[in-house]
């Protein structure tokens, strides 16, 4: 019972050590908080807010970007549009030069056909007066010569 652990008043599983003092006042790097300890208020709310300036500078920034490349896109779309719509009233207005071009010579050899066919029909029609005129001087003189014959020789039977 004389154990020197075990002496009046003394809690038999506590112990005491002590080896030495702190050489110096802060704990080295290695044992130091992974965390830093929190920060006033204020410096947060400055943090903060620049945060939030530094995000919105990046999406102005983004979103100018995008408006650029819209405007990019939009422009080359309208003059590819406009182009197309250029080449194609070129391609119709050379194509209907072309049908204009081809129908007038058409006409042209119409109205020459016309022409030749009207010459054609008057020297047949006036061939067929002449015609007409002379199976009249014909009959006439036919008419003439055989009332004459009749009356020389008398009605035949």
């Amino acid at each position: 019972m004389n154990n020197p652990t075990n002496l009046p008043g003394s809690n038999p599983s506590a112990f005491y050590v002590h080896f030495e003092d702190a050489l110096r006042a802060d704990p080295p790097s290695s044992l130091q908080r992974k965390y830093p300890l929190p920060r006033p208020q204020q410096q947060r709310m400055e943090a903060a807010e620049e945060r939030r300036s530094w995000l919105g500078e990046q999406k102005v920034e983004q979103l100018s970007v995008r408006l650029a490349r819209v405007a990019l896109i939009t422009d080359r779309h309208h003059r590819q549009a406009t182009q197309s719509w250029q080449d194609a009233r070129n391609r119709i207005t050379r194509d209907m030069d072309e049908h204009v071009r081809k129908r007038t010579a058409l006409i042209s050899k119409r109205l020459r056909n016309l022409r030749n066919h009207n010459l054609e029909v008057r020297v047949r029609k006036d061939e067929a007066k002449q015609e007409k005129l002379f199976r009249k001087l014909t009959h006439l003189y036919e008419a003439k010569n055989a009332s004459t014959i009749s009356q020389f020789w008398g009605k035949q039977k």
